[in-house]
């Protein structure tokens, strides 16, 4: 008899407790809530109560079998439906409690997960999303956007300012999602399109020349002059005038030779500019007497690429600050451009992994993981934080 069970089978009843396989725990169980049990027979009111419910129940299982895309319904009110089971789960239990909407066990944690937050409706849960950003730095992401001094800052900017001040740490990718979620209002600003261009591999190798137009309100024509290093974007000099001029485009490149001591630079430095007469005559002039200290090109002409380097650094200009406020005459154009450039020159950049123009210009190098340690702990600290929130829903 015995060769003919299993011997996993002998080997379970050999090493199992003799009361896990037989006892009197149920009859137990029914002792003690048999007043209870008792009481509910005697009183007619709770049997006809539990015969209604049960008639109902019978009907709304019947009801909800003959509906098609119930599983449809039941998704569009999956908060409900959450919240209902785990109210009516330690009574009825949770099997019971998910059966009676049809759900499986994968299908009622899958809704959990992505149950939206009581207290922050704009997030997930955040005890059962533990990765998400804490409240503290969705807060500080909201202040940084609705902080007047960066009003008329691109998002990128903003996003390495957070870093810098070591408020907080947090992955770019994060920022801009939460960003989003917040829909706080503001100016937009130019949205640059990416292009691959020449570039340099240090300060003060390739430098690039341009004019742009800028109209106040009494209709001007507004010629800001702009020299800019290729390698840190760094404006090194600029002029606003009302004329149109090369004398003027000279003026400006050879203050900012004298001021950066560009003589210097070995073997020599490439300016490209585009083929414009404000970058002829006097600009010639002062090239040549450099004695091939310093080369000019003309974009698409001696060389294959275009100076979209200098046409970008404009349109951030006009775009991020010019456009942002309406300015009478040339007088408050050529103030107010002492203040756009210099921030421009000192704010963040996405293209330099955080660093300002200026930081670059002067000798600091761009890296991508500068941030990349802080970032990465406080990723683990988010978790516990997460997880110890105080959730009205969670509890």
């Amino acid at each position: 008899m015995q060769a003919n069970i299993p011997t996993s089978t002998l080997h379970n009843w050999k090493n199992r407790d003799v009361h896990q396989l037989f006892g009197l725990d149920a009859a137990g169980d029914f002792e003690k809530n048999r007043e209870l049990v008792k009481a509910f027979f005697e009183s007619k009111r709770l049997i006809e109560v539990a015969k209604a419910m049960f008639s109902v129940y019978n009907t709304y299982n019947q009801i909800i079998s003959g509906i098609s895309k119930k599983s449809n319904i039941f998704r569009d009110s999956k908060d409900t439906i959450i919240k209902t089971i785990e109210s009516v789960r330690p009574a009825l239990g949770f099997k019971r409690s998910m059966k009676a909407f049809g759900i499986s066990y994968q299908q009622f944690y899958a809704w959990k997960k992505h149950i939206k937050c009581k207290k922050h409706d704009k997030v997930l849960c955040r005890r059962l999303n533990v990765r998400q950003l804490t409240q503290k730095e969705v807060d500080i992401i909201a202040d940084y956007l609705q902080n007047p001094a960066y009003k008329y800052w691109n998002l990128s900017s903003i996003y390495y300012q957070i870093l810098r001040n070591k408020a907080a740490f947090f992955s770019k990718t994060s920022f801009y999602k939460y960003a989003n979620r917040l829909h706080i209002e503001r100016i937009s600003g130019f949205k640059r399109k990416i292009k691959s261009g020449i570039r340099a591999n240090c300060p003060k190798q390739l430098l690039h020349m341009d004019v742009t137009i800028y109209r106040p309100l009494d209709h001007t024509r507004v010629y800001i002059y702009l020299l800019v290093d290729n390698y840190s974007r760094f404006i090194m000099n600029w002029k606003a005038s009302l004329q149109y001029s090369a004398q003027i485009s000279c003026r400006n490149l050879s203050e900012a030779y004298q001021i950066y001591d560009l003589k210097s630079m070995p073997p020599y430095i490439e300016l490209i500019t585009d083929g414009g007469s404000e970058n002829k005559g006097e600009v010639d002039s002062f090239v040549a007497l450099t004695q091939d200290n310093m080369k000019k090109l003309v974009a698409q002409s001696d060389i294959w690429f275009s100076n979209s380097m200098v046409e970008a650094v404009n349109k951030q200009i006009k775009y991020d600050y010019l456009f942002t406020r309406d300015f009478l005459d040339f007088e408050e154009t050529e103030n107010f451009l002492s203040f756009a450039i210099d921030e421009y020159n000192n704010k963040p950049h996405g293209s330099l992994f955080g660093l300002t123009p200026k930081e670059v210009f002067e000798g600091m190098i761009p890296d991508k993981n500068m941030f990349a340690e802080q970032i990465k702990q406080e990723a683990k600290k988010r978790k516990y934080i997460n997880l110890n929130q105080d959730c009205f829903r969670c509890r």
